[in-house]
């Protein structure tokens, strides 16, 4: 038996995990990314997780898949995400990793990453579908006849940044008002909530005054699935990361009702909450770096 490690590399930490071949998670690992401290450092760190699920899991290393939050040069493995890693940008991670571990290795976008590990984890997942991640940032992967879509020369469109109806009075750093990460990012709900009322954003929403936020919530979110679903088709919407669980309490129902009144040419799709949960990263990762054996 031999195993594949999947890393899912983020802002704060890495989640790493090691998968056999009957598909069995055999040992996972996180360590904090750190990634001010430079390339060399992130890689003796990487190294030492590496080393340490090898021991756990008793078995040898067949190759290595990554998955990395921001842009990612899917062919030449250069990380360019200067915003939520600084210390690691312009440097091709894959690359310096296979020069010290002398095994395959590959990288991508984590939600790319991310939506592999949900398909696998949904037995009956249609080929067209759409992953979002809500975080500190917007993750978002499209699926298409079982492919995973990307723009020309293999880079992850930064599709978290299409404009929806609601607005705010100052610019996201993409420099748009209404883009998806500048209203329904886990950092820009607890921001709004904040100016609204001083309140945690849950607290708003169960409170008499929340309404007027829910709804601006909701009509961001059935603009997002509706854009996806007029241009990919997408069956599936799977909503995912760190702020899964409320979006599955306050906003997933009635923005399913709503997707549900629209016209047939907005596409019919379902949303669908994230199995996987936090191994879905990781666990896609690890299922990308199998494929290049």
């Amino acid at each position: 038996m031999s195993i594949t490690i999947g890393l899912d590399i983020g802002g704060t930490s890495v989640k790493a995990l090691s998968l056999d071949e009957t598909d069995t998670i055999t040992a996972r690992y996180t360590y904090p990314t750190n990634s001010t401290r430079g390339i060399e450092a992130f890689l003796d760190a990487t190294e030492a997780c590496i080393a340490s699920l090898i021991t756990e899991s008793g078995q040898m290393l067949t190759s290595v898949g990554i998955g990395c939050t921001g842009p990612i040069d899917y062919q030449s493995g250069i990380i360019e995400n200067p915003y939520t890693l600084p210390g690691l940008e312009g440097h091709s991670l894959s690359h310096l990793l296979r020069e010290r571990l002398h095994i395959p290795i590959i990288i991508d976008n984590d939600a790319n990453t991310a939506h592999l590990g949900e398909v696998h984890s949904h037995p009956n997942a249609p080929k067209n579908s759409v992953l979002l991640t809500f975080g500190t940032g917007v993750g978002v992967s499209i699926r298409i006849d079982g492919v995973l879509f990307r723009t020309p020369g293999g880079i992850h469109p930064e599709m978290g940044h299409i404009p929806t109806s609601v607005h705010r009075s100052y610019p996201c750093y993409c420099g748009r008002t209404n883009c998806i990460e500048h209203i329904l990012s886990g950092s820009a709900i607890n921001r709004r909530a904040r100016e609204l009322s001083h309140n945690s954003a849950e607290e708003l929403l169960e409170s008499k005054e929340g309404k007027p936020f829910k709804e601006e919530l909701v009509s961001a979110l059935t603009d997002v699935i509706a854009t996806f679903t007029t241009i990919f088709h997408c069956e599936a919407v799977f909503i995912g990361g760190g702020m899964q669980g409320f979006f599955e309490r306050y906003l997933i129902e009635e923005t399913q009702e709503r997707i549900n009144r629209l016209l047939p040419i907005y596409g019919r799709s379902t949303i669908e909450r994230c199995r996987a949960q936090e191994d879905a990263g990781a666990l896609g990762a690890a299922l990308l770096g199998r494929n290049i054996q």
